[in-house]
């Protein structure tokens, strides 16, 4: 796009400069500047982190994490100088470690991004912008969004995002620019991506391509049985059958919802990318490793003396917040790694535990019963 000076009756062009010559950095000017103004370009977001980087084991950070007004997640990244390169994998590789992002884990992240004088209102702030009354977990970050800003963008760039578009992301790209007008700074910001022209149609084509993810999102009573996902090459399901327990860690995210599992319950548990391995009935509290319990011909022992424990869960069995918690269970059916039950349209979910009210969950069950043979 060129933007002309109309001058004694005859247009001036207005060149454009790069932003380095501008003296625009990414972080110190773009990145504070969409922090305070985005809704300016973009309506009706919430910016509830600035460097995200909330998770183990990776030092990589979001440059801005915000919500929408569907409690879908946003994910922000900003590019100066260059054209973009790998900008689409790096975003969705962020999109996807935040999608498990709960309601709760929002809360903490905004207050941390307040401030400490602020971060007393992060909860009523965020219950405001989307409408809401009360929290509603089963409606929050069901989607993730990715929107990008880059001084340029390549080729293979745009072609990229436009084919993963079509599969059903959703990614929108900003393209920046700079120019002086006497001693002024303009910056432009520019929608490239999907065309504010072609904007409502892909939408109207994304929605009806998503009317099965959309219909699995909908809400139906819990019918009071549990789903827990166990289990990757560093815990045993060999030991789980054995000693009778399912367990998660590695932080408060992958652990916290364990305590959904209420004793007494039955639960489903589902390894992922491999299926159904068992169904038990919940006897106890989440255990941090180090004083969990097993049965032994022996009498009790602590797992960490009798399991087959990976070095990494073993490290981390007294650390308080990355330690393995686990929920002890009476196995009612158990397969093996090799005949687990893997059909598709049943339920899953990236939780550790959950309570479902998705339609689909009903129904899940309802397979899974013939499955395991279980009658009520």
């Amino acid at each position: 796009m060129a933007f002309y000076e109309v001058e004694s009756g005859r247009l001036a062009r207005v060149s454009r400069i790069s932003l380095a010559r501008a003296e625009v950095r990414e972080r110190r000017d773009l990145q504070a500047l969409l922090r305070e103004q985005i809704s300016d370009l973009i309506p009706d977001l919430l910016v509830i982190a600035e460097e995200f980087g909330d998770w183990d084991e990776s030092k990589r950070r979001i440059d801005l994490l915000a919500l929408d007004r569907k409690a879908n997640l946003v994910v922000i990244e900003l590019k100066r100088g260059d054209t973009g390169s790998h900008m689409e994998l790096q975003a969705i590789r962020y999109a996807s470690m935040v999608s498990t992002m709960t309601f709760d884990q929002a809360i903490t992240t905004f207050e941390g991004f307040l401030g400490s004088e602020e971060a007393r209102f992060a909860r009523e702030r965020i219950l405001e912008f989307l409408g809401w009354a009360e929290p509603n977990e089963d409606d929050f970050a069901a989607d993730v969004r990715v929107i990008l800003f880059s001084e340029d963008y390549s080729r293979e760039l745009t072609s990229s995002i436009l084919w993963l578009n079509q599969k059903g992301l959703d990614i929108t790209c900003f393209r920046m620019g700079a120019y002086k007008l006497d001693e002024r700074l303009l910056l432009e910001f520019q929608q490239i991506i999907p065309l504010k022209e072609a904007e409502e149609y892909q939408v109207k084509v994304r929605n009806k391509q998503h009317e099965v993810q959309t219909a699995r999102r909908e809400r139906v009573p819990w019918n009071g049985e549990l789903y827990a996902n166990y289990g990757d090459s560093q815990r045993s399901w060999d030991d789980a059958q054995k000693y009778g327990f399912i367990s998660a860690g590695g932080s408060e995210w992958y652990s916290r919802t364990l305590r959904l599992l209420v004793p007494g319950r039955r639960v489903w548990v589902n390894r992922p990318g491999t299926g159904y391995l068992g169904v038990g009935i919940v006897t106890g509290e989440p255990v941090i490793a180090a004083d969990f319990l097993v049965e032994t011909p022996d009498g009790p022992k602590k797992y960490l003396d009798v399991g087959s424990i990976h070095a990494d869960i073993r490290a981390d069995a007294h650390d308080p917040v990355r330690a393995d918690r686990f929920v002890p269970i009476k196995w009612l059916a158990t397969v093996p790694l090799t005949k687990a039950i893997r059909e598709a349209g049943l339920f899953g979910n990236q939780n550790s535990a959950a309570q479902p009210t998705t339609p689909l969950w009903p129904e899940t069950v309802k397979r899974l019963k013939v499955a395991f043979r279980i009658e009520d």
